[in-house]
């Protein structure tokens, strides 16, 4: 019995070694080459950017050229996550002299004028895009905004409020929130929405609780609509368990 259990023992310490050699023999030689210059930082690539400037990604990794492509980037990811637009960071060598920065921003779902106009979240946290210098595709929330005691945030109150619910709209549905120009709390339940001219309907009143059930009414309503070639000003979905289309001027 020991003879025969002998060799698959063996052969599972060999494997063992063999996958522990070339861990090593990875991590010391990329220490090792690391020491070339010819593998110093030639080139960076960003990738994922979209509300940020990729120049601006690149000031902030501050990544030295005389680093090598095989260095460990710990240190400028957690850098990059200090920015506030920059949710998830990865840096990694994409050839023998380049790097590439993959980044995921957080998604801003309205703008707010605070006076002026800011990138907001749904938990009201204001964040620093420029519309201006920014191709920002986004609802304007048409409310008197209140911020905390640093102008970071929104502070707790309607405007607040109509921001949860419409993040909770583009979570369920985001085809049907991408269609909305502005919205605003209505009679502090619900919001009121334009939408934009391409739909059939000039307004939409949806509850402040959304659900995958209601979307759908919605956007079904909506597609008769568009099928039979009317125009309507509101299509009012505030009514348990029925879509009510309003015609004529609001």
């Amino acid at each position: 019995m020991k003879g025969r259990s002998a060799l698959p023992r063996a052969a599972y310490l060999v494997g063992l070694l063999t996958l522990a050699g070339g861990i090593a023999g990875w991590i010391w030689g990329g220490r090792l080459l690391a020491r070339f210059d010819y593998f110093d930082v030639r080139q960076v690539e960003v990738v994922g950017s979209r509300w940020l400037a990729p120049d601006s990604i690149l000031r902030l990794a501050a990544i030295d050229s005389d680093r090598s492509v095989w260095d460990d980037f710990s240190d400028v990811e957690r850098r990059l996550l200090g920015h506030p637009m920059i949710e998830e960071v990865r840096v990694h060598r994409s050839g023998l002299q380049a790097l590439r920065i993959v980044v995921r921003e957080v998604e801003p779902i309205a703008l707010a004028g605070t006076p002026e106009l800011r990138a907001v979240l749904g938990d009201g946290t204001l964040l620093p895009v420029d519309p201006a210098g920014t191709a920002l595709d986004l609802p304007l929330l048409t409310m008197d905004v209140a911020l905390n005691s640093d102008a970071t945030q929104l502070r707790v109150g309607p405007a607040l409020f109509a921001l949860e619910i419409f993040e909770k709209l583009q979570e369920v549905d985001p085809g049907l929130a991408s269609v909305v120009s502005d919205f605003r709390l209505l009679d502090g339940q619900g919001l009121m929405m334009n939408l934009v001219v391409s739909q059939p309907a000039r307004r939409l009143a949806v509850p402040a609780e959304i659900d995958e059930s209601l979307a759908q009414r919605v956007r079904a309503t909506l597609a008769d609509l568009r099928g039979r070639g009317i125009a309507a000003a509101l299509v009012e979905a505030r009514y348990a368990g029925q879509i009510v289309v309003r015609r004529g001027q609001l």
